[in-house]
């Protein structure tokens, strides 16, 4: 209880004579009064404080406290050491408060709610301090009282110390609970903050259902409300789906309003969604989760902490599965509350796809299986996709057709009710009666007629609507009320409204009246949107609160499509020129985005820091409504679609509009609106179906290219922040890209990737890689844009088919080998088939698996075919038969079809859907009726082995297939009769066949790695075969258009060819196995030479790492040994193949064919004056060479007992020195070809690599023994110990050109310098590489070293910079880890994480951070993602193929497209954080 307060009088200070005060007696008592009158203010506050709940009043009163007892204690003067310590402690304690006190302020009333738990420290404290306050006046009153008086006033008066001490003691340890509960109290507000933040990440639909639907008028719906109520609130029934099933306009949704608005009182209430066919948000299911998760933290707040730390934990949660996300956004919060909750879907059915609809039914079937605390009220029509699903659950409680079936009295009443209420003054009684058997218990058709009787704006009287309601054909035809609201419309007005429907029901989001109006005014439309409004709002509505219009009903936007074909001639009906209003609607879009006051602009958000992402920026989503205005929103969002969806009058119309809309910096700008309302591949989708139009202007179409490129190759950064458009893509962007060249004109103050960026982006490759094994089947998307492949990898994954870009993460779920893929016909879903014998189907969009998997088939499911009309899927498998499927349940139509003896290898559907074929492996093809799922006719016999491929022509008239037997076949898909002879000329099994478009050809494919096109019509073939693929081609499919054909091989590849010529399409890049074996400089060190697996030489630039002319192809094997001719003009180049071919550098052409090694050809170098060429082979020997003619020089020199890895020559030619599987190393008189001495001795394995040194007098060794050794040439003797560093074989050695030092590669991945005096390492390793390094040499002038390695690189390192760079690198290595092991352990533990991230293809980082240096920032850390850091801010992103090159430090990387191409950055210019907006300069 609050301490009693002493009270305290005023003094009334008369004076003490005639005369006035002295001013020492005037300063003295106005100081009191002051104090005083404080007082009576402050210290009465702690009584009142506990009655509040705002935080500043404690503060306040305490802060006034201190105040006073600090004047009170002025007065007490004392000299005591304490007493001065407790007033310099109180002014502190004040200060702190007031600073307190001055940040509390900033903050909103709401966030300054304390509860009591806080509050109580806090009050204690204010009352502490008026006790204290008491006890000091108390101290002046005695002073005052003193036998001396007010003489002695300006005297230093004695007071007890103890009194002081307790005086410290006691407010130091008040003032610790009381900042103890004030850091509580932010330390909640700051939780709170990011709770709330991490929330407001989470998307959330638009659509308000109160805005269209309304609660059950009081008295209505008594039974249907009675029976969910009691579903509710049985906590003990097992169901926990209450699903209401009704047809159109019954009133389910005014139900589900009642219903939520019941629960909400109760506190039950989890969420809510309302889908909606008139949103294009609120029809998928896409914010479904996070819509659901919000209002679940909104109705139940003791959840929204588990909601919030769902989000933290998985900020990229929205892109996973709808399962994923409705387990950790509402299921696992909803673990943590023991009282059940419901969550309202209402018209699941206006869900517009059918996959969605039937995934999201069963995650939501399989959450109430596992929570007993969630409970699904659902409202929807009848729907097959719906019943599929939750038919057979019994934990579901259906009510069907109970709200309009005229069986059931009180639908009737119930519309009696509302009628007689609506229209009550309006229509006698018996009118209204009439009406309510019109309506025939359909609410939709009563609310709809009572709302045009109720209508102010009729111009006809109510008897004569009356009559035609009661005219109309059919009674609860909605359809007939319709025609007649839009029949009752003033002729002159009927123009205006088709144009206004035509407008509402194209776009893609609801419009505002002041948006439509706009519209319409910019498309020079008469009439007034408002008045319009008025003559239909008995159909359309328009909310006050939002000023949307939208559609009364789901039924009305099923008429106005209807009304969008145009009408028969005998028709009487409306008719909505869709083309025309998406050309209006683009037009309007490209307006409001050009607009210079509120259109596109730089920063329009006015973000002020680019360290955080858009979802950590706090008040993002008030700024997006602040700043873009929600018009720009809808035009960023859509005017891509509403231009692909006009006809080519709009499109031509709106050339320079579009022109303009492809440039910089409005390009950028329109992105950063796609960054912050999450709209980028809503965009990129725009974007390609703009350019399907052949109309486009090519340059227009370059650029819309580009755009689509830069955003799809950048979508982490641009998705992720908007102000890295600028800071991380556009640095990063090819160099000839358009929007490269343009947008740094204006945005220079970035980045500047000054090595590691490729100048136009990566065209299409001739093979496309990514698939870890066999890829089984292939197809194109409808529209030929993508490409789908089936692997025995057990993925499917999906490709860009202009770019060749694998366009996200494979789809993973098939627990076996993928066998067959097929598009649904529109693109939509997926359709696989697998060895662990199921089919199952996948969101083409997002890789998501779509319901649970067709599960049927007793083995492999090794064919699929959709039928043309999505209806029906078809499977064959291993266990001989024939499944068809309900492609919208994922039911099976009945028993298998039966008939083959063997497994069903292939399966499609006729042109008209009406029939299945099937091939087998007991050589037969059956046709199939679909609707009996009987067999057509006999078998069709004539192959002479199995049947792996068939197909039907176009026109369904003809049947192709290939064969086992080498052969394809035509067959007449009537009768079954063979058409013509066998197609020959296959040398192995035809396991693929397709029909190209048009039906005039067939392309087929076969195990002997070819494919070959046929001409239908002559059976003959059409040009060469189709050569490129190393193994065994499984599958064929040609492009929409027949341009093109792809394929799928055992070689892991897809390819694509041009269907008229037979060639591969694309740029030939690296082959998969590019292991680069050897590598040398030129003698003047401007070009280097490399030898690889693919057979290939290839000479490079040494500064650009350029490709110097086209690779020299002549080996038929590895190029295992490479050498530049002492002046540079040729090259020689051994391979596996027993070969030595001697090239012309100028020209690439071939000058000799070497000729005479019984094995490969191991190592080969020129002598120094360049007359001869030494080699050494697998055969044990060792050959000179004339380097001009290419004969033999004497006999091969013999000696070692085993094959030959390394021979090099002295510095002046007289001398050889070689290395052999024998861990021997000879020396051999160049001239006679005779040994010197005796073996050199000591390595315990082979012998990989010799040199001499530059002076001759020593060799340097390298081995599989993991050891490197130094040896005196003349003595033939080792100099000192072993070398020792390397893990595994020493492929290479050589000594620099001052002999200083020697370099080595080994099969650890590292390269190691090493003082070739002492023998000691320089530095640590030498790591990038991430496969084992193959070949190592110094540059001419000793400066750079160049390595060649199994990662199918070449990479030039900068010996001073790189070495000082790896110690730094082990340094800070050895500091991260925490250990004090050597650096050579270091080295290892770099080399062990290199190989766990070698993918051979990828230069993605590990799971670890990695150091990198940003000048100006300090503890920078290149994430994973991509995102580099520096204490928490994002500073900017890296590509994945740049991410390698930026932490290791070589200064060349060859192919420079590699994607561990080396990355250098200059900072110079580099604005980010608070001062990124300076990026731009020209602002």
């Amino acid at each position: 209880m609050p301490v009693q307060k002493t009270d305290i009088p005023k003094a009334s200070h008369a004076p003490t004579g005639p005369s006035e005060p002295s001013s020492l007696t005037q300063g003295s008592a106005s100081r009191r009064n002051q104090v005083y009158d404080m007082l009576s203010v402050g210290l009465g506050v702690a009584a009142n404080v506990a009655e509040g709940s705002d935080v500043l009043a404690p503060l306040k009163a305490a802060s006034l406290t201190t105040k006073s007892i600090l004047e009170v204690m002025q007065s007490v003067e004392s000299n005591q050491e304490d007493w001065t310590n407790l007033k310099r402690r109180l002014k502190d304690y004040m200060s702190v408060v007031e600073e307190q006190i001055t940040l509390f302020e900033t903050y909103p009333p709401a966030d300054r709610v304390v509860d009591t738990a806080i509050s109580q420290p806090l009050i204690r404290y204010v009352e502490y301090l008026e006790v204290m306050h008491d006890r000091v006046v108390n101290l002046q009153e005695k002073r005052k009282r003193s036998k001396l008086g007010f003489l002695k006033a300006i005297s230093k008066v004695k007071i007890d110390s103890g009194e002081i001490r307790q005086f410290n003691q006691d407010i130091e340890d008040q003032h610790r609970q009381f900042m103890g509960a004030l850091n509580l109290f932010t330390a909640l507000r700051v939780q709170a903050m990011e709770r709330n933040m991490a929330i407001l990440q989470l998307p959330a639909v638009a659509f308000i259902a109160s805005s269209v639907h309304t609660t059950c008028l009081q008295g209505t719906r008594k039974a249907v409300l009675e029976a969910i109520s009691e579903w509710a609130e049985d906590d003990k029934s097992d169901k926990s789906i209450f699903w209401l099933c009704d047809i159109a306009g019954s009133g389910k949704s005014t139900v589900a309003m009642s219903a939520v608005e019941a629960w909400t009182e109760k506190g039950v209430l989890g969420g809510q969604f309302f889908f909606s066919i008139s949103s294009s948000e609120g029809s998928t299911t896409e914010k479904f989760c996070s819509t659901i998760a919000r209002d679940l933290a909104n109705y139940i707040p003791e959840l929204a902490t588990h909601v919030a730390e769902a989000v933290k934990q998985t900020p990229s949660l929205m892109r996973a599965s709808l399962s994923d996300q409705f387990q950790k956004l509402v299921v696992h919060p909803v673990r943590h509350r023991q009282r059940p909750i419901i969550l309202v879907v209402d018209a699941v059915d206006e869900c517009k796809s059918v996959s969605q609809r039937r995934e999201l039914l069963e995650v939501l079937s399989a959450a109430v299986q596992e929570s007993n605390n969630i409970k699904i009220f659902m409202t929807s029509r009848p729907d097959s996709v719906i019943e599929a699903v939750l038919g057979p659950l019994s934990i579901k409680a259906k009510l069907a057709d109970r709200l309009h079936d005229v069986s059931h009295s009180d639908n009737i009443d119930d519309v009696a009710v509302y009628v007689h209420r609506s229209l009550d003054g309006v229509l006698p009684e018996d009118k209204r009666q009439r009406l309510v058997e019109k309506a025939r218990g359909l609410f939709i058709w009563a609310s709809t007629a009572c709302r045009i009787l109720k209508s102010e704006t009729n111009l006809d009287t109510t008897e004569d609507i009356y009559n035609d309601l009661l005219s109309v054909d059919k009674m609860g035809d909605i359809d007939d009320v319709y025609h007649l609201v839009f029949r009752r419309v003033d002729s002159k007005s009927h123009q205006t409204m088709c144009r206004m429907l035509a407008v509402l029901l194209t776009a893609f989001e609801p419009l505002t009246v002041d948006e439509l109006e706009g519209l319409l005014k910019h498309a020079d439309a008469r009439g007034s949107v408002k008045a319009l409004m008025q003559n239909l709002g008995s159909v359309l509505i328009m909310d006050e609160t939002i000023n949307l219009i939208q559609f009364r009903h789901p039924t009305l936007i099923e008429y106005l499509r209807r009304c969008a074909i145009p009408p028969a001639s005998n028709e009487d009906r409306i008719y909505l020129n869709v083309a025309e209003a998406h050309g209006q609607t683009v037009s309007w879009c490209f307006k409001c985005l050009e607009s210079r006051t509120e259109g596109l602009k730089f920063n329009i958000c006015r973000i002020e820091s680019s360290f955080s992402l858009n979802r950590e920026i706090q008040d993002l989503d008030a700024k997006v409504s602040k700043f873009i205005p929600r018009r720009l929103r809808y035009a960023s969002s859509h005017w891509s679609f509403h231009f692909a969806e006009t006809n080519d009058k709009w499109r031509n119309t709106l050339r320079s509009e579009l022109q303009q809309m492809v440039q910089s910096p409005y390009v950028l700008y329109w992105i950063e609106i796609l960054s912050l309302t999450g709209g980028v591949l809503r965009a990129i989708a725009g974007l390609r179906a703009i350019t399907r139009h052949a109309g486009i202007e090519e340059t227009t179409r370059s650029k819309i290219h580009d755009i689509r490129r830069f955003m799809t190759t950048f979508f982490i950064p641009i998705q992720d922040s908007a102000p890295h458009i600028y800071v991380s893509a556009l640095p990063f962007t090819p160099k000839k890209s358009p929007i490269h060249i343009e947008g740094l004109k204006r945005f220079k103050n970035t980045l500047a990737v000054t090595q590691g960026v490729e100048p136009m982006y990566p065209g299409l490759p001739t093979m496309l890689r990514g698939h870890e094994h066999s890829v089984m089947t292939v197809k194109f998307s409808p529209d030929g844009s993508r490409i789908i492949s089936g692997s025995l990898d057990k993925t499917i994954r999906m490709w860009d088919a202009e770019t060749g870009q694998q366009l996200g993460k494979p789809f993973e779920g098939h627990e076996d080998w993928v066998l067959a893929v097929e598009f649904s016909p529109d693109g939509s879903q997926i359709v696989s088939g697998s060895r662990d014998q199921t089919v199952r189907v996948w969101d083409a969009a997002t890789g998501h698996l779509l319901g649970e998997p067709l599960i049927g088939h007793e083995g492999e499911v090794s064919a699929i075919a959709i039928s043309p009309d999505s209806s029906y899927i078809v499977s064959g498998s291993s266990d001989k038969t024939i499944r068809l499927w309900d492609a919208a349940t994922g039911k099976s139509l009945g028993e298998p079809l039966v008939g083959h003896e063997y497994a069903v290898e292939a399966v499609a559907f006729s042109p008209d859907g009406l029939r299945v074929i099937s091939g087998s492996d007991d050589g037969t093809i059956r046709l199939w009726d679909v609707d009996t799922r009987k067999p057509l006719g006999e078998p069709i016999e004539g192959h002479e082995d199995a049947v792996r491929a068939v197909a039907f022509s176009p026109d369904g008239l003809l049947i192709a297939s290939g064969s086992k037997d080498n052969t394809i076949r035509l067959w007449d898909a009537k009768t079954g009769q063979p058409l013509g002879d066998p197609f020959e000329g296959h040398r192995s099994s035809v396991v693929a066949v397709a029909f190209s478009p048009d039906g005039s050809r067939i392309v087929s494919g076969s195990w002997d790695y070819t494919l070959r096109l046929w001409d239908v019509n002559t059976g003959q073939p059409l040009g060469r075969p189709f050569e490129g693929h190393e193994e065994g081609v499984y599958t064929v499919a040609f492009s929409p258009d027949g341009s093109r054909v792809i394929s799928g091989s055992n070689d892991d590849t897809i390819r694509l060819w041009d269907a008229e010529t037979g060639q591969p399409l694309g740029e030939l890049l690296e082959s998969e196995d590019d292991t680069v074996n050897a590598v040398q400089f030129s003698r003047d060190g401007s070009r280097i030479v490399s030898g690889s697996n693919d057979g290939m030489v290839r000479v490079w630039d040494a500064v650009t790492g350029q490709l110097l002319g086209e690779p020299l192809f002549g080996h038929l094997d590895h190029v295992l040994a490479v050498a530049f001719s002492p002046d540079g003009s040729r090259i020689a180049s051994g391979g596996a193949d027993k070969s030595i071919y001697l090239w012309n550098v100028a020209t690439g052409d071939v000058e000799e064919l070497i000729e005479g090694h019984i094995s490969g050809v191991w190592a080969i170098e020129f002598s120094p004056d360049g007359s001869q060429i030494v080699s050494s082979s697998g055969d044990g020997t060792i050959r000179l060479w004339d380097a001009v003619t290419g004969q033999p020089l004497g006999r091969p020199l013999k000696g070692h007992e085993s094959s030959v890895y390394a021979v090099s020559f002295s510095p002046d030619g007289s001398r050889l020195v070689s290395g052999s599987a024998d861990q021997t190393i000879r020396l051999w008189n160049t001239k006679t070809g005779q040994p010197l001495g005796e073996p050199l001795e000591g390595h315990d394995d082979t012998v990989w690599a010799v040199e001499f040194s530059p002076n001759g007098s020593q060799i340097v060794s390298g081995s599989s023994d993991g050891t490197i050794r130094l040896w005196d040439a003349e003595a033939r003797k080792p100099l000192g110990e072993p070398l020792k560093g390397h893990e595994g074989a020493v492929w290479d050695v050589g000594f620099s050109p001052d002999g200083s030092k020697i370099v080595s590669c080994a099969e650890d991945k590292g390269i190691q310098l090493w003082d070739a005096t002492t023998g000691q390492p320089l530095g640590d390793f030498l790591i990038g590489h991430v496969g084992s390094v193959s070949a190592v040499a110094f540059s001419p002038d000793g400066s750079r070293i160049l390595s060649g390695s199994a990662d199918n690189t070449i990479r030039l390192w900068n010996i001073d910079t790189d070495v000082e760079a790896e110690e730094s690198n082990a340094d800070t290595s050895e500091s991260n880890a925490d250990t004090s092991e050597s650096n050579a352990d270091t080295s290892e533990s770099n080399a062990d994480t290199s190989e766990s991230e070698d993918s051979g293809s990828s230069g993605d980082l590990g799971d670890a951070p990695v150091e990198i240096e940003v000048p100006g920032f300090e503890q920078c850390l290149l994430m994973p993602d991509g995102w580099v850091k520096s204490s928490g801010n994002i500073l900017f992103w890296v590509p994945p193929d740049n991410r390698h090159g930026l932490q290791y430090q070589h200064i060349l990387t060859l192919p420079t497209t590699s994607s561990f191409r080396a990355t250098k950055i200059d900072f110079t210019r580099f604005q980010c954080g608070p001062s990124w907006t300076s990026v731009s300069v020209n602002k």
